[in-house]
């Protein structure tokens, strides 16, 4: 197997970023993203890529929504590419990441609830999140009817 990097997104990965994410909106299990807005959003990306022949592996963001806290969005590894570290390593970038920006906390809303405990996430009540409720998930189809639930990390414990 080629060896992986772990990088930040460039605007020339949004097509196959999308394409990730689509293949797993298909299946139900993550939101779908529109391809003006992965490139409008590319600075939150990382992705995890083979390291010479560039092929996508992974995809996270992260997203700030307030002046302490962040969002882990859109995490998703190929399905050929699952069980490897991945998704883990990804999310550890991510997570230096908002310490950096001295964030407070980091949420997901996700249906892996085992892989983000073995990462230090504890599960929290939605309504806990209310940048996260009223800027984005109001505008869900979703939105009456959620089942993801909410994961939190508190990055001065972690």
């Amino acid at each position: 197997m080629e060896p992986i990097i772990y990088r930040r997104a460039r605007p020339t990965d949004a097509r196959a970023i999308v394409q990730l994410i689509n293949h797993y909106s298909a299946k139900g299990v993550m939101l779908p993203r529109p391809y003006a807005q992965v490139v409008e959003k590319i600075r939150d990306f990382v992705v995890a890529t083979e390291e010479r022949s560039g092929v996508l592996k992974g995809i996270v963001a992260l997203h700030v929504v307030g002046e302490d806290l962040a969002e882990i969005r859109s995490l998703a590894v190929e399905e050929a590419s699952q069980g490897k570290g991945f998704g883990r390593k990804m999310l550890e970038v991510c997570l230096k990441d908002a310490k950096e920006l001295q964030l407070q906390r980091v949420f997901a809303l996700t249906y892996q609830t085992d892989f983000f405990t073995k990462l230090g996430f504890s599960k929290v009540e939605k309504l806990t999140l209310p940048q996260k409720i009223w800027g984005d998930c109001v505008h869900c189809a979703k939105f009456s009817d959620c089942d993801e639930i909410a994961m939190l990390l508190n990055l001065d414990k972690s």
